[in-house]
């Protein structure tokens, strides 16, 4: 894995052409190193300790979490010898989440659809992450912001997109049920616009 060092360069280097920088880590020093070398965020992270996400609070890192559900995990198998049985990695996810969540590390919504199941489409599979979140005990008002407001400041564009306020970009979507309530709500979208225009209604 690379050192803090090299993180950093690598780090100064997109932030001067204005790219956000997410590094793929799991844990341990190859965390720690991502962390203080200041990547944007850390994508998975299945295996950080509460130290690492407390560090990660302190300097504003960003978990983009990948939370795969079991069933996903099941059907993906170990990845070639990546990750451990789905029953492991599904309870590494869910108790990373919830001591992610609990501790205040700033949280994105982020998902690895990459395969496909049986009478899904990409967006099921998407919204089956939702779950994840909700076992976790992650609230739906925070679920929805990790989603929305969370995204647009990672990628630099808070006042443009990720609100619903004047001057910015009216991407809205409308559902039938209220998902502050019952974030599954979102499987239902009955009215979507994109930058102003109504795509669906």
């Amino acid at each position: 894995y690379y050192s803090e060092e090299e993180i950093r360069a690598a780090v100064s280097e997109a932030h001067k052409a204005g790219i956000t920088v997410g590094v793929h880590v799991m844990g341990g020093q190859a965390a720690r190193n991502v962390i203080l070398g200041g990547a944007d965020s850390v994508e998975h992270g299945f295996e950080l300790s509460d130290e690492l996400l407390q560090l990660m609070k302190e300097r504003g890192t960003v978990l983009v979490g990948t939370d795969f559900p079991y069933e996903h995990l099941k059907a993906m198998g170990t990845a070639g010898g990546i990750l451990p049985p789905a029953e492991i990695t599904s309870k590494a996810i869910l108790d990373r989440l919830r001591r992610a969540h609990k501790l205040g590390v700033k949280l994105a919504f982020g998902t690895d659809v990459v395969m496909e199941m049986p009478g899904k489409s990409r967006s099921d599979m998407m919204l089956d992450y939702l779950a994840v979140w909700t076992e976790a005990g992650v609230p739906p008002a925070d679920i929805l912001k990790a989603l929305t407001a969370n995204v647009a400041e990672l990628f630099g564009w808070t006042g443009k997109r990720g609100a619903i306020a004047t001057g910015q970009a009216a991407d809205i979507i409308a559902t039938a049920a209220n998902p502050l309530e019952n974030v599954q709500a979102l499987r239902k979208v009955q009215f979507v616009m994109k930058d102003g225009k109504v795509v669906k209604k």
